[in-house]
């Protein structure tokens, strides 16, 4: 009975992990929810493969900004994908959702 149990509970997780929606938490900021629909394209998914994908672990969008030299400070949203083994930034303008600058980096 315990062999069972175990076994129901453990397909179960593992189903409610494998559909997991990363951008669940995001999805009443729509400044936030468009900038990971630019990284979406970016990356050549649509929004839902991009937040159920199983290789991303975690999407964390976060208010940025970047200073020009002349002391423009221009808005941005700032989108990491966490991996297994690596995370990727971009940085996201808002003015016009271009990707002004984006960066994979591992841990090992």
């Amino acid at each position: 009975m315990r062999f069972i149990l175990a076994s129901l509970t453990l397909i179960l997780s593992t189903t409610a992990f494998a559909q997991q929606d990363n951008c669940q938490k995001y999805a009443t900021k729509d400044r936030y929810m468009t900038a990971i629909k630019t990284v979406a394209a970016h990356v050549e998914y649509s929004i839902d493969e991009l937040c159920t994908l199983p290789k991303v672990l975690d999407i964390e969008a976060q208010p940025s900004r970047v200073i020009t030299p002349k002391g423009d400070v221009i808005p941005h949203v700032r989108v990491q994908l966490h991996m297994a083994y690596e995370s990727c930034l971009y940085m996201v303008r808002d003015a016009d959702q271009v990707i002004t600058s984006s960066r994979c980096y591992s841990g090992w």
